[in-house]
């Protein structure tokens, strides 16, 4: 669920009628979900056929009427080269084993646009006006020995409006049948991660037969939105092998609801893998997962399940969904019957797979959320540089225009936002201008409510985590959208990027402010294709009179590798006192309430840590956490 793929420019759709989208910005849509797959196949079980195309096309196959491209170490573009497209261009090859070797795509943005933006029907093989479709057929493939035959292969497919199939033949090559479309779950500008697998149990009268062939088929004569055709399909790695009788795969796990807790709940159902544990009460953990069938036979009592689990191990968590029964070949979404309210702060890490009488378990997924009072976030980065971050970034300061870059967070108990944190992109310069910005709603419904005031990047702000404080902090409210938000200046040149997260289960806006990324008019919202790693931050409000309580301190900058200061909001002296999540000191010392103490955590684990400031008359806590 981490996969990303490397675009400069990242891809997007109007919130508006998509009927307004032109040929020019044909981008994403659908919560934008890139899907990745998991599958094991025993390995007991052998292919009997196989091909890689690190010797090219084979002979014995055919490529018609509009041909697939081979990508090989030694061709023009090579094997590290993906798609041409004016659209889908910059993200790399497809992922699989020995893509070095070889590959082929069919690359239906290039060969309509030739790879210019608002060109369409230009290129040597265009699908506009008319469509165009590309045939890639295997030679003769004897099948006899095999009473159940699968097949198994890497691809990396994006969809617009063309189809990705494949047929079969029996009769030598002049008919072909049993047409099956190889990602059915894709919509339109979905995606499936580089690495993608897919598994087809092929149909029962393949089995046994002497002379089958395969036929890939890109289809690019379905008509949409005035369009035909458009993105990509990479292939590689192809194999055939007899069936298991017992196969399932666990894929598109997700722990906040995005699948049927949308539905259920209205909300976006996000993975927080920051959650404050004021919002993590109010929004129980929610364990999905697509669950596919690719045996042979049917499975009985499937199941999905989940545990969650603190940083040293201890289990706090186990449940599983409600029993079912799965044909061969189907798959489907399931969700434990209990979700988890944690209880305590710190690195929560979860775990998911599935399982049934026949298919004990399938490989377990594990992703971590890190529970804590104040830091609302979607990215995977605990080391606070930026390595757990994607390596893509979205313009926002740019000659065009300052664009805004907006995450989105629903909000589930009442808290106030007292800043907002973002990751520049590594191309930012010094000097460049911005400021945070919070919105009530997402996209074209979101209402502008509060900002910060304007913020020059330094040398040490490039490529890390920026902190700027909101001019007044604002009170986000429970069953409430928002969008954290970050305001570029427009420059003479490019000046500043958002670095991409690495959370295809998260949702991200950009408003166009003159860079006509979309044919619709200026300050239009676009929803991003790639999520942006911006955060919010807020201490944690347990009832209308503790308000304020918990924010008469500062602490900067949190996230922090280690050294991080302490700004009051009154010049009282008292005494500061840093404990862990097993509630030891580990440091108090004394502050006169004049000057801004450093403290320096570097000795200690990474977690969160309580910092604790005690008054006469009060005392104050907030979290930070050392990554």
């Amino acid at each position: 669920m981490k996969k990303i793929y490397t675009i400069v420019c990242a891809i997007l759709i109007s919130q508006l009628s998509i009927g307004q989208i032109s040929i020019d910005h044909i981008l994403s849509s659908k919560n934008n979900k890139v899907y990745t797959s998991n599958i094991k196949v025993p390995k007991s079980v052998a292919p009997f056929w196989s091909e890689d195309f690190s010797n090219g096309i084979p002979t014995s196959w055919t490529n018609s009427p509009v041909p697939w491209a081979y990508r090989g170490p030694s061709t023009s573009p090579n094997s590290t080269v993906g798609t041409q497209g004016a659209y889908g261009a910059n993200q790399g090859p497809i992922q699989s084993p020995t893509a070095q070797n070889g590959f082929m795509i069919f690359d239906s943005d290039y060969y309509d646009n030739n790879g210019v933006a608002g060109n369409p029907g230009t290129g040597m093989y265009p699908s506009n006006p008319s469509g165009h479709v590309g045939l890639l057929t295997t030679g003769s493939i004897d099948c006899s020995l095999y009473p159940a035959v699968s097949l198994l292969f890497n691809s990396f497919y994006r969809e617009y409006t063309g189809i990705a199939r494949v047929a079969f033949s029996l009769d030598g090559g002049i008919t072909f049948t049993d047409t099956m479309e190889v990602h059915p779950d894709i919509a339109v500008n979905e995606a499936t991660a580089p690495d993608y697998q897919v598994m087809l149990n092929l149909p029962s009268n393949i089995a046994g037969q002497t002379d089958v062939r395969i036929q890939f088929i890109y289809d690019g004569t379905v008509l949409y939105n005035n369009y035909y055709g458009y993105y990509f399909w990479c292939i590689d790695d192809i194999q055939l092998m007899q069936t298991p009788a017992n196969l399932l795969i666990c894929q598109d796990e997700v722990f906040g609801g995005w699948w049927l807790g949308y539905q259920i709940t209205g909300d976006l159902g996000c993975n927080y893998t920051f959650n404050p544990l004021a919002q993590a009460m109010g929004n129980p953990y929610r364990f999905e997962a697509v669950i596919r069938n690719i045996g042979a036979n049917t499975q009985n009592n499937l199941r999905l399940n989940a545990q969650v689990a603190d940083d040293i191990g201890t289990v706090l968590f186990t449940d599983m969904s409600n029993p079912i029964t799965l044909n061969s070949g189907l798959m489907d979404t399931l969700a434990t019957s209990n979700s988890f309210s944690p209880t305590i702060l710190g690195i929560h890490n979860i775990s998911m797979w599935a399982s049934s009488d026949s298919f004990p378990s399938t490989d377990t997924v594990v992703m971590s959320t890190i529970v804590n009072d104040s830091i609302y976030g979607i990215d995977y980065d605990w080391n606070s540089d930026g390595s757990g971050l994607g390596t893509s970034a979205w313009r926002i300061g740019r000659s065009c225009g300052g664009q805004v870059g907006a995450t989105s967070y629903d909000i589930y108990n009442d808290a106030l936002l007292t800043s907002i944190s973002f990751h520049t992109g590594s191309a930012s310069v010094v000097g460049a201008e911005m400021t945070v910005e919070l919105y009530e709603g997402f996209g074209t419904n979101g209402i502008f409510l509060a900002e910060s005031d304007p913020y020059l990047l330094t040398s040490s702000d490039i490529g890390a985590w920026v902190t700027i404080p909101l001019l007044n902090p604002t009170y986000v409210l429970k069953g409430t959208g928002y969008m954290a938000a970050v305001h570029g200046r427009a420059h003479p040149t490019d000046t500043f990027t958002l670095t991409v997260a690495t959370n295809p289960a998260a949702s991200s806006f950009i408003q166009d402010n003159g860079c006509d990324i979309g044919s619709n008019p200026f300050g239009t919202w676009y929803t991003a294709t790639d999520k942006m790693a911006i955060r919010m931050n807020f201490g944690t409000i347990n009832s209308v009179e503790d308000r304020g309580e918990n924010n008469d301190f500062k602490i900067y900058p949190n996230p922090t590798n280690g050294l991080f200061s302490i700004i009051t909001e009154s010049n009282k002296p008292c005494t500061i006192s840093i404990t862990n999540v097993l509630g030891q000191e580990i440091i108090s010392l004394e502050h006169n309430g004049i000057t801004s103490p450093s403290i320096n955590l570097n000795k200690f684990d990474r977690g969160i840590y309580n910092v604790t400031l005690s008054y006469e008359n009060k005392v104050s806590v907030q979290s930070v956490i050392l990554e």
